[in-house]
Formats: C-alpha cells, sequence, structure tokens
C-alpha cells in the first residue's frame, strides 16, 4: 500500500526548543559521558543498513534507511553541539484510520571522531540470508561510530517486539560489530541474534513456554584489487528450541558460504560455494535447509548486446543419511538481450534443468528429470504507447521411461498507453498447460484493463482495474471462471483545512466472483466504502 509521510526536522537553534528536540540529544549525551572519544581527523562515510549479503533476496522498495544530513567526524559541527533530531510518520493513503502507519524518531550526536545515532519507533532489521533477512518491528536502535585514517568501527544494539508480525510477545533482540580497514578493503563483522516467541495467545511464558532462536554470524570481506576480485566468507551457528517448557534439546547447526565476485573492463563474474545443515533453523525466514552447492555466473555487455550465463549444481541430504536418497539439482541459464533498436528492445532466456537421484535406499526408485525452457519478450516504443509482447515454451521428460510428463505454451500482450497523468493498462494472456501422465489439457485465458490518472484539474485521484479469467479442461461441465473489479478515487480537501495532514473524500469499490463450473458452485461479494478521513492537526 502505497504511504504519503509528514516529517518534521527540529534543529536546536537559540530560543527555540521542543520536547521532541530535546529527548534524544539528552540520552546521547548521557552516552556520551561514559565513552573515551577517538582520536580526531576521522573521516568515514555516512552509517547506512547493514549490506545485504550476495545470496540475500532482492531487497524491496521501502523507506529506509532515513536520509538525514550528515555531519562530517573530521569538520567542526555546523550546530552546536552537533546533534540533530527528526521525527518522521507515514500515513497510508486509504482513508478510513488516523493511525499512522509508521513512525520512527531518529536522533544523532557527532563530535571529533565520532558519532552516536538513536532510533526509536518502527524499525527495520537486516542482516545477512544466514542469520536475519529482514524483519520489521517496533522497538529502539542504538549505533556508535568511530574511525580515523581510513579505518570505521562500529558497534550497533537493537530490540524490538513483534518483530515478526505474529503478535505482542514476539521478541528479538541483538548486537552486532563492525570492523573497516584501509578503506573498506578488509572487513568484518560478527552478528549476534536472539529471538523469542510466546506459544500461548495469551503470552504466558512461563506457563507455555516459548519458542526461542539464537544464531551467531561472522562475516569477513577482503578486496585486494578492488574491481578486479572481491573475496567474502561467513559462517554461522543457530540453536533453536521448538518448545522451551518441554525437556527436549534444542536443534543445532551450522551454515557457511564462500563468494569470489569482480570483473573487468565490461564483464562481471561470480562464484558461490554454499552449505546448510539439515537442523539449521531461525526464527524468521531463513536458507533452504540441507542444501550443498555453488553456482557460478558471467555477464558482459558489449555495444549493442548483453550476454549472461549463470551454471549451478545443488544437492540435499548433505550428511548421508542412509534412509533417504540424495536429489542433485543441476540448472544452465543463458540470457540474450539486444539494444541495437532504440524502439524495439529484445530479451531471449533458454533454461535447461536436471534433477536426478542417487545413494537410493533398498525399495526407492530411481528419479532422472529434464526440463527445457524458452523465453522471450518484444516491445514496441512508440512515443506514449509502449506494446509488448511475452510468450514462453517449456517441456519436462521423465529420462528413464523416456516420455514426456508436462508441457506448457504461454503467450501475452502488454500494451500500455501513457499521456500526462493518464494510464491505460490493457493486457490479454493464453496458456495451456498440457499433463501427460494424467491425460488432461488446461487451457487459461486472462482479460485484464486498468485506467488510472487525475480528473478535476489534477484534484481527483481515481483507478479502475478489470479482469476475467477462465480455466477449461475440455471436459463439458468443467473448469472455473473468476471476474473482479476495482474502484478508488480521491478528492483531497486542502484548500478547506490548513493542517500538517490533509483530509481527503474517498470511495472504493470492489467486487470479486468465482464460478466453479466442477463444483457446480458460485461465490460472489462486494463492497463500497464512502469514507471522509478527517486528517490531523500535527
Amino acid at each position: 500500500m502505497p504511504l504519503e509521510s509528514t516529517t518534521h526536522s527540529l534543529i536546536p537553534r537559540p530560543g527555540r526548543s521542543s520536547a521532541g528536540a530535546s529527548f534524544v540529544p539528552c540520552l546521547l549525551l548521557a552516552a556520551l559521558f561514559a565513552a573515551a572519544p577517538p582520536p580526531a581527523g576521522a573521516s568515514y562515510p555516512e552509517p547506512g543498513p547493514p549490506a545485504a549479503s550476495a545470496t540475500s533476496l532482492p531487497a524491496q522498495p521501502d523507506i529506509f534507511p532515513l536520509q538525514l544530513p550528515g555531519l562530517r567526524l573530521d569538520a567542526p559541527s555546523p550546530v552546536a553541539p552537533g546533534s540533530r533530531t527528526e521525527f518522521r510518520a507515514e500515513y497510508p493513503k486509504e482513508p478510513g484510520s488516523g493511525v499512522p502507519a509508521f513512525v520512527l524518531q531518529r536522533g544523532e550526536y557527532g563530535g571529533s571522531g565520532y558519532k552516536l545515532l538513536v532510533e526509536m519507533g518502527d524499525l527495520q532489521l537486516k542482516q545477512t540470508r544466514n542469520t536475519l533477512q529482514e524483519v520489521r518491528g517496533r522497538g529502539g536502535r542504538f549505533s556508535f561510530l568511530t574511525g580515523s585514517f581510513g579505518n570505521r568501527a562500529t558497534l550497533e544494539t537493537f530490540a524490538t517486539s513483534d518483530a515478526h508480525g505474529e503478535g505482542a510477545d514476539d521478541t528479538l533482540v541483538g548486537a552486532t560489530g563492525e570492523l573497516s580497514l584501509l578503506d573498506e578493503s578488509a572487513s568484518f563483522k560478527t552478528i549476534l541474534l536472539s529471538g523469542r516467541k510466546s506459544l500461548d495467545r495469551e503470552g504466558r511464558w512461563p506457563a507455555a513456554g516459548a519458542r526461542r532462536g539464537d544464531v551467531a554470524g561472522f562475516v569477513a570481506q577482503l578486496k585486494p584489487l578492488k574491481g578486479l576480485v572481491a573475496a567474502e566468507a561467513e559462517y554461522d551457528c543457530s540453536s533453536y528450541d521448538a518448545s522451551t517448557s518441554d525437556l527436549t534439546s534444542p536443534m543445532r547447526d551450522t551454515a557457511y558460504r564462500l563468494k569470489l565476485s569482480g570483473g573487468w573492463g565490461p564483464s562481471r563474474y561470480t562464484a558461490l560455494y554454499e552449505r546448510t545443515g539439515p537442523r539449521y533453523l531461525l526464527m524468521s525466514a531463513g536458507p533452504p535447509r540441507d542444501r550443498e552447492g555453488g553456482s557460478f555466473g558471467v555477464e558482459t555487455v558489449l555495444a549493442l548486446h548483453a550476454f549472461d550465463v549463470k551454471l549451478s549444481r545443488y544437492n540435499d541430504n548433505v550428511e548421508n543419511n542412509p534412509l533417504a536418497p540424495r536429489a542433485n539439482r543441476y540448472e544452465g541459464v543463458f540470457g540474450y538481450r539486444f539494444r541495437g533498436v532504440k524502439m524495439l528492445p529484445l530479451a531471449l532466456q533458454y533454461r535447461k534443468t536436471v534433477i536426478d537421484s542417487g545413494r537410493e535406499p533398498l525399495g526407492t526408485l530411481p528419479k532422472d528429470v529434464a526440463e527445457d525452457a524458452v523465453s522471450g519478450q518484444l516491445n514496441y516504443l512508440a512515443g506514449s504507447w509502449d506494446l509488448g509482447v511475452r510468450g514462453g515454451m517449456s517441456q519436462r521428460i521423465d529420462r528413464l521411461r523416456q516420455q514426456r510428463e508436462l508441457a506448457t505454451t504461454s503467450l501475452g500482450f502488454l500494451p500500455r498507453f501513457s499521456a500526462g497523468s493518464f494510464t491505460l493498462l490493457p493486457d490479454l494472456s493464453l496458456k495451456r498447460i498440457t499433463d501427460f501422465n494424467a491425460a488432461q489439457r488446461t487451457d487459461q485465458y486472462a482479460l485484464n484493463l486498468g485506467v488510472s490518472g487525475k480528473l478535476l484539474e489534477k484534484r481527483v485521484d481515481y483507478e479502475i482495474k478489470g479482469g476475467y479469467k477462465r480455466e477449461c479442461t475440455g471436459v463439458p461441465g468443467t473448469g472455473k471462471e473468476t471476474f473482479g473489479a476495482k474502484l478508488k478515487a480521491v478528492y483531497p480537501l486542502a484548500r478547506f483545512f490548513n493542517w500538517s495532514r490533509q483530509p481527503s473524500l474517498a470511495v472504493k469499490g470492489e467486487y470479486n466472483e468465482v464460478n466453479n463450473l466442477t463444483e457446480d458452485r458460485r461465490e460472489n461479494d462486494f463492497s463500497l466504502l464512502i469514507s471522509l478521513d478527517g486528517g490531523s492537526f500535527l
């Protein structure tokens, strides 16, 4: 859901003060007297969120970190005594709720060769894929930074509640320490995390017990030749207890990964090896367990052409359990992009996947399956129009029985028209799935249309969406039909009220219908909401 923000930056000046501006500096000054300042002349970049590991999931666009003009550590502070605070609140654009979806109070204090930062409110926490991928919770975070002559040290502690979005009885605490040397040519980081969740809905930990997980991670990065080669290693240990009230011992295991990356000229390469034990569990989402293997990828960009190749091999049953087979997965992907014609960008991809088994115990059948997939997309750019066509084919074969198992063919038309604030988004897709084992064919047809823009001298924001989808198997009286429509219009009342968060009048409607022909059942629902959001005085 898109958010709109209200931001207040408070900088102490003679004759001006506020509760929000003085709270965090006082807290920072108290911590300052307990720490001895490092040598002067420090210079290092502004602090940011911890760098995601090479194996982490792509980060989604969010509002973190808050971008504040930093205080240089090698120059006098422009505002005595070198403190700065900021309060930020994010409100949902959907009317009907005056409660902010996100609030954060942040303060910083900088001196000669050091900086202190404090954050309180809604936090986003992210470390590495093997320790903490990404969680959000409400709590506090404290950071201390110092450095000089291209070296930097960072210490961070944090604590949040409801970090997993499942209730107010979730807690997560952690601490990290990082040391960067020789202008980030070498860096070392330690991560310690501990999470706990009550097993009782009312949060009675002593009576019902709790689910608890701890993890410790160690990360080292070396960049002897910046741009040409970079090495990264990570080793992690986890301890997971499904219930602290029973006598079962916690499950403990390890995970590690090694990565080499770099490039020369227009080419880049990446080599990765990783292993995760079968009992490696985290409180939040973690890497796939019982998995070992590696990948190698190369990408090069020429004047008009771009190529990328990736090869990977992984297997499970890393501890050679004699009661289970070992499944091996081999995959190769080749991608090509052509940019010779500016109005006709072209992208093609071919993927080959082979899955087989080995070390099968007695009574287990072997497995050997291969899948080939080809896909491509072509766009025609002509002024306000973007006409896109996308298609693909895939086929899966059982190589032991020498017969096809599954075949898929898809075709989609993706036009787009934009003119000023008006946008038209129709699309049509066709897909056919043939299951040879079940001797069944399924056809899917989908048609969608979306219109958005502004009316009444760009005062009213509106959005209309509608779609129809049908699945049929070729057997009379079977299949499914789905129809949906949405309408949203928001009229701001800013010219009538001079408030920090402007009120608005909104209309929102939604209709959904599902007709299951196979089960002879029809379901539909309709909703209409007319609301007046009163905004906020503050």
